[in-house]
């Protein structure tokens, strides 16, 4: 005779409202990992860049992304307004404008220069060696965080 087939009744109420807590609780906690990761590698990317005037490493900066869920480390040019307005009117009194404008425009991309390399100069990385030497920290400590929210939102109970 075939046994009889198992049935079980689970109240899930619980469940899912505890998973619906989880997605606001995972970006209360990982937000902040992030930031930590984010400011680690602009400071060990200051550090590695190359330097002949200090522009490129004062250029290195932590943003907020777009969706204000994490953050971005990205190189900017850091011209101010007056010494941008300075250069550009160097460029506009040399004989050779192309050339100059050209090479004005140039000064706003010496960080990608430097990392990936041009056809007149080898690649000299600053930014991916950071970012790799932060990554197994960084997934340690996302790991805590999203543990710590599962915790929080009383899921990682047995």
């Amino acid at each position: 005779m075939p046994d009889a087939p198992l049935t079980a009744s689970v109240e899930s109420t619980a469940l899912i409202a505890a998973l619906d807590r989880l997605g606001v609780s995972v970006e209360t906690y990982t937000k902040p990992t992030a930031k930590i990761t984010a400011d680690n590698i602009a400071r060990e990317a200051k550090a590695r860049v190359a330097r002949r005037t200090g522009e490129t490493a004062a250029g290195i900066v932590v943003d907020e992304d777009y969706g204000k869920v994490g953050y971005v480390v990205r190189t900017s040019d850091v011209v101010s307004g007056q010494e941008r307005a300075q250069r550009e009117s160097e460029i506009n009194s040399r004989a050779s404008r192309l050339r100059a404008n050209r090479t004005y425009q140039q000064e706003a991309h010496v960080g990608l220069y430097l990392e990936y390399g041009t056809k007149h100069m080898s690649k000299r990385e600053f930014f991916f060696p950071s970012v790799r030497l932060e990554e197994a920290a960084h997934d340690r400590r996302m790991r805590d965080a999203i543990q710590a929210a599962i915790d929080a939102c009383g899921l990682g109970e047995i």
